[in-house]
């Protein structure tokens, strides 16, 4: 009956000890994600800032080609989506 209760109790510590493991393997695991989506959302905002900056070159370059009268105004602008 002794040697129950030492195989439990050693049985006990051992699980004691993956739980602790898996607590700081979810700490980790949670502040990496973390630093990778901050990371992430950067990039992301970077490249929406580039996209509305060439945008807006493209909108002024627009304006002074119908200024200038280089495009004819009943041609409209034909755009198309190709795959």
């Amino acid at each position: 009956m002794n040697e129950q209760s030492l195989e439990k109790e050693k049985l006990l510590t051992m699980l004691t000890e993956i739980y602790d493991q898996l607590e700081e393997l979810e700490s980790g695991l949670h502040s990496s994600l973390a630093d990778l989506r901050d990371d992430w959302n950067e990039k992301q905002a970077a490249r929406l800032t580039g996209c509305g900056n060439r945008l807006s070159a493209l909108e002024i370059k627009m304006k002074l080609i119908n200024e200038n009268g280089e495009l004819d105004k009943n041609q409209g602008l034909k755009l198309e989506l190709g795959f």
